[in-house]
């Protein structure tokens, strides 16, 4: 699958939609965060 389109202008809509470029950078950072914390884990597990 191919990356999600992200609008350059949020519509405003009350709940955002799901193209609306918040909640597609919010879902972003979560991604890389829980990568970097995986990433942490397998370091610290081979140090051990």
């Amino acid at each position: 699958m191919g990356k999600a389109k992200v609008k350059k202008k949020c519509c405003r809509s009350t709940p955002r939609c799901r193209r609306c470029p918040v909640p597609a950078l919010l879902k972003a950072r979560q991604k890389a965060i829980k990568k970097a914390e995986k990433a942490a884990r397998k370091a610290r597990k081979k140090a051990d």
